[in-house]
């Protein structure tokens, strides 16, 4: 399910995108690894001052679930850390069965063609979700760069600051 109301997709300054997906896989050769994961997103813009300044708001999960004696792989259990989640730490640096993330960004027009975010970042994995509590989040903050026009991020900077050091990180396109 994907329901999107941005008013320009590539560079939103006004809307939501709400998605909740699915996903079931099934070992086909030992059997040892079926599970269901259940991913869901809010996003929300906030504009004001003609749509110059923008607040983000941004609620992701991803929740894994096994029947008894039946795991998920490793390499398929979510992650949190780096340039879309939490931006303070390293890409992959936290994975378990559940990932919760938030993040809030506070954007506005440096001049024509470049937008500057200052972000706040936070989330954590766990083995199950009721292992999740907002005492235990990984947080970050930072500030970010946006090369632009009206209608699609080209390019990125986002330099996060968390208790393991500084992160930068240059991506082409949106964070989100």
């Amino acid at each position: 399910i994907d329901v999107d109301n941005r008013d320009e997709p590539g560079n939103p300054r006004s809307g939501g995108r709400y998605t909740a997906r699915l996903s079931s896989f099934q070992d086909q050769d030992l059997g040892l690894h079926d599970f269901t994961q259940y991913d869901l997103e809010a996003l929300r813009y906030f504009p004001f001052f003609n749509q110059r300044r923008v607040i983000v708001l941004r609620a992701k999960a991803t929740l894994t679930e096994t029947a008894d004696g039946k795991e998920a792989p490793f390499y398929m259990l979510p992650t949190l850390g780096g340039a879309d989640d939490v931006r303070g730490f390293e890409n992959y640096r936290f994975r378990d069965r559940n990932m919760v993330a938030f993040n809030a960004e506070y954007r506005f027009e440096a001049f024509s063609g470049l937008d500057v975010a200052l972000f706040a970042d936070a989330g954590q994995v766990a083995p199950a979700v009721s292992d999740m509590t907002f005492r235990d989040m990984k947080t970050a903050v930072g500030i970010g760069f946006r090369v632009n026009t009206s209608k699609k991020v080209f390019y990125r900077v986002d330099v996060g600051f968390s208790r393991e050091g500084t992160r930068i990180f240059m991506k082409f396109g949106n964070v989100f």
